[in-house]
């Protein structure tokens, strides 16, 4: 019963999340300009955002070089204490 119930509710949300349909014109097409990223160039916001973006893909970098050097020590660890048991 608890199966269907949220089968039920399932289907009659996805349409309710779906979005609205707006029409394609001509002047989207035409569009070269990114309103936000020129307001952020203008104001000089624009260097903010990449050295945010530079940051964190710096961290994450960082952290990932610190996990394989951790994950490499142990697996020498672990070949080390299995050799050791063989013999």
């Amino acid at each position: 019963m608890k199966k269907l119930l949220l089968t039920l509710f399932l289907l009659f949300s996805i349409p309710a999340m779906a979005q609205e349909k707006i029409p394609i014109t001509e002047q989207d097409y035409q569009n070269e300009r990114v309103e936000m990223a020129d307001a952020f160039r203008a104001d000089g916001k624009i260097y903010v955002v990449v050295l945010v973006i530079g940051i964190i893909l710096a961290g994450i970098l960082l952290y990932v070089i610190a996990m394989d050097r951790k994950v490499g020590k142990l697996e020498k660890e672990i070949q080390l204490l299995s050799e050791q048991n063989e013999e």
